[in-house]
């Protein structure tokens, strides 16, 4: 552990910290004996590996779930200002004819601020802590990921200042809207959720997955909230609307005053704050929108 202790520190680097001969012998020491001492040594020397370098000039990962409304994911594409290497989009829609017709013309002709465009379908709506983590985890590579609904516009200017003051080498989130409607486009960088964990996908479909992913941020006074970005009174006048994908189907406005009130109930049970897992199907079952 010495020796990987000095490459680590002389060297950083993803390629010199995967060491499977050592890592077998962790795990059969571990497994022998249960000591817990040489694995919290390497835990605390991966801490301390830093991300892959950002795209110089460019957002590298821009991460946008999609339900309904594929001429809202137009519009936000059209108000790109500035580069960006990965979009990634999670299709939500079940196969939605429209939304479907977007999606394969842009895999196909590509838009000319995005370096390569890929698209994820899962079987159906697998809600949005899903998305946001399947986005977060397809790109490990990537150092952060700015996720949007796809009914936000970027106000001119604004990516502009977003590169110049987020830093992948911090555990950071931040906000592009302001108050509640922080959760609708916002950044995080790898090391921020590489210390305070993915998005609990135990919130369905939608809603209070955000409440509880904020609790988490407070809890941990290492990231870095910068909630006073200079571009929120401009990205504010540019989507003064609530959420456009509710509004287009009265279904899912319908579906969602349950789901809304079961996340609720979940987000204040004594069983979640202790890890008390009973009853994910059925309140799977009982959220789900149509």
């Amino acid at each position: 552990m010495a020796h990987y202790h000095q490459e680590l520190s002389l060297l950083p680097s993803r390629q010199r910290a995967r060491r499977p001969l050592l890592w077998q012998s962790l795990a059969d020491v571990a497994e022998a004996s249960a000591e817990q001492r040489l694995l919290e040594q390497l835990w605390q020397e991966l801490d301390r590996l830093p991300p892959p370098a950002a795209p110089v000039g460019r957002i590298p990962l821009l991460g946008v779930p999609i339900l309904n409304g594929p001429e809202l994911l137009e519009r936000l594409l059209a108000s790109l200002d500035q580069p960006v290497h990965t979009l990634a989009i999670v299709d939500n829609s079940s196969g939605n004819a429209a939304v479907q017709s977007v999606l394969t013309r842009l895999e196909a002709e590509g838009h000319p601020q995005v370096e390569r465009v890929r698209v994820a379908r899962p079987f159906g709506n697998q809600g949005v802590a899903a998305s946001w983590n399947q986005i977060l985890t397809a790109f490990p590579e990537l150092p952060w990921a700015l996720i949007l609904n796809n009914d936000v516009v970027f106000a001119p200017g604004v990516l502009a200042q977003l590169l110049a003051v987020v830093d992948p080498g911090q555990p950071q989130w931040v906000p592009l809207l302001p108050g509640a409607a922080a959760y609708s486009a916002f950044v995080l960088t790898a090391l921020a959720w590489d210390r305070v964990g993915l998005f609990d996908e135990s919130f369905y479909p939608a809603y209070w997955e955000d409440t509880d992913y904020r609790n988490r941020l407070d809890a941990d006074p290492l990231v870095q909230q910068l909630e006073q970005g200079p571009w929120l009174a401009a990205m504010a006048a540019a989507n003064p609307s609530g959420s456009a994908t509710l509004a287009a189907d009265p279904a899912l406005a319908e579906a969602n005053r349950s789901s809304f009130q079961l996340n609720r109930l979940w987000y204040f049970s004594r069983r979640r704050l202790v890890g008390d897992r009973r009853g994910g199907w059925r309140r799977r079952w009982l959220a789900s929108w149509p």
